[in-house]
């Protein structure tokens, strides 16, 4: 349902607790599974404020909107920035506060001066995008609460393969299938850390502070509980050659606190080929009829079924 200004206004008021003048709205110029639209305030006492407005109280129906609606939760990403990971800051953008009313689940977040990833040049952002998540899952898992978080767990792992063999030709995925078993006991063994379930290159935004590159992850509404390594799987997914690939993996692992429990590179580096397959097997079930930009186009299936006969070899 639209929201009209004034009702937008007061929302914003009642999470800034000071009156808003005026308030001018626009697009957001980045996509999401939700509305999203950058808005301008002034104030009569202070200066003027640029931030998000994004609303998740239902996903876009628009074709290619992004996610299917049945993993999100209108409240998730409100309890990713406020309770989960938010009180850790980690670079995260700042969350001005979350609006709850019937019908209504909005959040307020702060304007990014940054780029998606996949636009940067080099390998100095990609480096510093493995580091950050490094940080992220050294955390661990939250100590209770976060009943709106996703559970990446075995049940979940496993329920993507019927859904891949529903959306390809038949028999295409036979071959997964065989090492399908392997591939979550590989990952539910992995130890679990607040995982931000969408660790794609266009939702890392970075922005470049005097040369230094500052990660800043957006879109939080996959975040959940479980291995980490989907999200380096999702970080370095896609047509990289096997020598940019483990350049990004090594720089995972030397963001990772030295400990007796740090897996050793080649441990990692065998993990995240089963994270990988996942990956690949959850974009080949993740809805009918629907693609990627032309961007970030991949065959899904010849990455699914190559990973799998090396890993049955």
């Amino acid at each position: 349902m639209p929201v009209a200004d004034d009702e937008l206004r007061r929302a914003l008021e009642t999470v800034l607790r000071r009156p808003v003048r005026a308030l001018a709205r626009r697009p957001h110029p980045y996509g999401s599974s939700h509305a999203i639209e950058d808005v301008d305030l002034t104030f009569d006492d202070g200066p003027p404020l640029a931030l998000v407005f994004k609303d998740t109280t239902a996903p876009r129906a628009a074709a290619g909107a992004g996610k299917p609606a049945w993993l999100l939760d209108p409240d998730r990403e409100a309890q990713a920035y406020v309770d989960v990971v938010g009180p850790a800051r980690l670079g995260l953008p700042r969350c001005y506060g979350a609006f709850a009313a019937p019908g209504r689940r909005w959040l307020f977040l702060e304007s990014v001066d940054g780029i998606p990833l996949w636009q940067t040049h080099g390998t100095e952002a990609w480096d510093a995008a493995a580091r950050w998540l490094a940080a992220l899952h050294a955390r661990g898992a939250p100590a209770g609460g976060g009943e709106h978080l996703l559970r990446y767990d075995a049940a979940y792992l496993h329920s993507w393969l019927a859904r891949a063999v529903a959306l390809t030709p038949p028999g295409a995925l036979d071959g997964v299938a065989v090492v399908w078993e392997r591939v979550v006991e590989r990952l539910v063994a992995w130890p679990p850390s607040v995982v931000h379930g969408d660790f794609h290159p266009s939702n890392v935004l970075v922005e470049d502070a005097a040369g230094t590159p500052r990660i800043r992850p957006v879109d939080w509404d996959l975040a959940g509980v479980g291995p980490g390594l989907l999200d380096l799987a999702a970080l370095c997914s896609g047509s990289w050659s096997d020598g940019e690939r483990e350049r990004i993996a090594l720089a995972y692992h030397a963001g990772l606190a030295p400990a007796p429990s740090r897996p050793a590179p080649a441990d990692l580096l065998d993990a995240l080929a089963h994270g990988r397959l996942f990956e690949a097997v959850q974009w080949l079930g993740w809805s009918r009829g629907w693609s990627p930009p032309a961007e970030h186009a991949h065959d899904w299936l010849a990455e699914a079924t190559g990973l799998a006969a090396e890993l049955a070899a």
